[in-house]
């Protein structure tokens, strides 16, 4: 296999090492050859259930459209897979920015683990809040709302 960017320190240290601060024993990686995936076991999250296990999966070539993001920027999360949510992908995945947004609202991975975990948080909590007050019933996302679907882009 050819190198890539999940194997070289120079690239997963600086990513991880708040996290590692912040989460300790909770956070977790393993290291597959084409794909290192970070858990998070204990993400505190409002309402029930009160903790998530969170999967970060940064992908040598990913399986998914990156819409032209270096592939280190565009991981797959996931959490609470069984949840009813308008701002998921059909993987599963939560949808957590619009890949045509302007740079500054789209994490990169020179922003750290620990800045993607707080929005994956922020994101479950939205979430929560919207199957509270109706879900696919009227319920309400508190922060403004990007569109869905890609785009068609290259």
């Amino acid at each position: 296999m050819n190198h890539w960017y999940g194997a070289d320190p120079v690239w997963w240290v600086p990513l991880e090492a708040a996290a590692r601060r912040r989460f300790r024993r909770d956070l977790s990686h393993r290291y597959l050859g084409d794909r290192l995936v970070y858990t998070v076991t204990a993400l505190a999250v409002p309402a029930d259930p009160p903790l998530v296990t969170v999967t970060i999966t940064f992908w040598a070539r990913p399986l998914y459209p990156t819409y032209g993001q270096r592939p280190c920027n565009t991981p797959q999360v996931h959490a609470e897979v069984d949840a009813i949510s308008p701002h998921r992908n059909g993987d599963r995945s939560l949808c957590l920015w619009y890949p045509l947004d302007p740079p500054d609202q789209c994490w990169t991975s020179e922003k750290g683990l620990l800045d993607l975990i707080e929005i994956v948080r922020r994101h479950l909590a939205l979430e929560r809040v919207w199957r509270l007050t109706g879900g696919t019933n009227g319920g309400v996302w508190t922060l403004p709302d990007a569109p869905h679907g890609f785009p068609d882009v290259a």
